[in-house]
């Protein structure tokens, strides 16, 4: 839906293994001297996105960093400490490590409700909206969104995050190193398209949907797991008893 409101549901990147530019259009502008930055394929990603309304992702939102505290602060309980491999757009899984609630509790880290994390390193581009104020803090890998326009609506934001259109340009802008680092100075130029908020509200409504079918099927699936092994402890019992009562009743 996102990619049919913006005309580019049929969009194929364009593959050459060549680009001729200008100084002018290239390091003269980007300061990047690898040649997998002006690949054909960003160009024509970039030429789709002039057809619609953007804006660069800096002017939408505040974006905070986080905090990275070091091995040695991890222990077993506490805060939970939340990294990049803990972090999907589905969600957060049960992180590994935790860290001291004084200091880390109590230095405004927390992600608060339509906070949007952002990956930078590693698994670049991975977004997640926070559903509701979360008692967490995240690594120094993810960035915290805040959005300081009505403009956007949290949920859209992530979905275009999370799209082709942002991927390529995390790509684009993190490829050139052996372990990949998105810059923060590169992500305030995130080209972000705009549609009409009506438009917005109703892939938001199916986002909200989909998330909470998602959050029911894990407490069916919950559900469903201790029954089968409420069951499997019944009948563990029940052969007991009767190895029991085998035990006990003298042979024919």
């Amino acid at each position: 839906m996102l990619l049919d409101a913006l005309h580019m549901s049929n969009f194929m990147p364009i593959e050459r293994n060549v680009a001729i530019k200008n100084f002018s259009d290239s390091f003269g502008t980007s300061g990047r001297l690898d040649a997998e930055y002006y690949q054909t394929k960003y160009d024509t990603l970039f030429a789709k996105l002039s057809a619609v309304r953007t804006y660069l992702l800096g002017d939408l939102v505040w974006i905070k960093k986080s905090v990275e505290p070091g091995s040695d602060e991890y222990l077993s309980e506490g805060i939970p400490f939340v990294r990049v491999s803990n972090l999907s757009k589905y969600g957060l899984s049960e992180p590994e490590f935790h860290l001291g609630r004084i200091p880390f509790a109590h230095m405004n880290l927390q992600p608060k409700k339509d906070t949007i994390l952002l990956s930078k390193d590693g698994s670049v581009g991975i977004a997640y909206k926070a559903e509701k104020d979360l008692d967490i803090v995240t690594s120094g890998a993810i960035l915290h969104l805040e959005l300081k326009t009505n403009q956007f609506l949290p949920d859209y934001l992530t979905l275009v995050l999370n799209s082709l259109i942002v991927k390529m340009q995390a790509e684009r802008d993190a490829g050139g190193s052996i372990i990949l680092h998105w810059k923060p100075s590169e992500i305030e130029k995130i080209v972000i398209p705009w549609l009409p908020v009506d438009k917005q509200e109703q892939i938001s409504c199916i986002i909200q949907k989909s998330f909470s079918l998602r959050r029911e099927s894990k407490e069916l699936l919950e559900r469903a797991k201790q029954v089968v092994e409420m069951a499997i402890e019944k009948d563990e019992q029940t052969a007991m008893d009767w190895l029991s009562s085998l035990k006990s009743t003298p042979p024919a």
